[in-house]
């Protein structure tokens, strides 16, 4: 008895490739794992006492990033925050993870300023709106792909950070270059 033709087809591709070939309908169609991914989170509605909103932000950001990471090979978030870009809910703690984990971060305030992080390795946007930073995000990371990972999360070591942030650098100055934030500047 001889294998259907697409279990041939299926076996006869290397599980070790980017791509993927299959047999629809006697046609084969190949389909690339993308470079890089770029979602946009908005902080999660939030208000002082509020237990059942107590991490949605932290969720939102743990499932968008794992989103993310499975469909490409570089993945960054741009994260709109309150005035001071922080998301609530959990969202900030969320963030300081994954930014330690390979992921790239742009933050935006909208109508404010980003405060100043602990480890300082997430991007500031500036008054670019989330569509062109996202933009500018998904060019960065085409060219110079994603950030080093730390071995441990929760006890980065210097050297770790400075790589982040050496690496970052042409991230932030392409987002400093982009045209809302030339405006926003003058």
């Amino acid at each position: 008895m001889k294998a259907p033709r697409i279990v041939r087809t299926f076996l006869a591709s290397s599980s070790l490739s980017l791509a993927l070939a299959v047999t629809v309908f006697g046609k084969t169609q190949t389909s690339v794992v993308p470079l890089a991914g770029v979602g946009v989170l908005h902080s999660a509605e939030w208000s002082p006492g509020d237990a059942v909103r107590d991490g949605a932000g932290e969720f939102s950001v743990f499932l968008r990033t794992a989103q993310l990471q499975r469909e490409h090979r570089a993945a960054g978030l741009v994260a709109v925050g309150d005035r001071h870009g922080m998301l609530r809910s959990g969202g900030e703690r969320a963030l300081r993870r994954i930014v330690l984990t390979g992921v790239a971060v742009v933050k935006l305030a909208p109508g404010g300023e980003i405060v100043a992080s602990e480890h300082d390795v997430f991007l500031s946007g500036g008054a670019l709106d989330a569509k062109a930073a996202s933009n500018v995000l998904l060019q960065c990371l085409q060219r110079f792909g994603a950030p080093p990972a730390v071995s441990d999360p929760e006890n980065p070591t210097k050297p770790e950070l400075a790589a982040i942030r050496a690496h970052l650098q042409p991230f932030q100055q392409a987002l400093a270059l982009a045209p809302g934030a030339l405006l926003a500047s003058r």
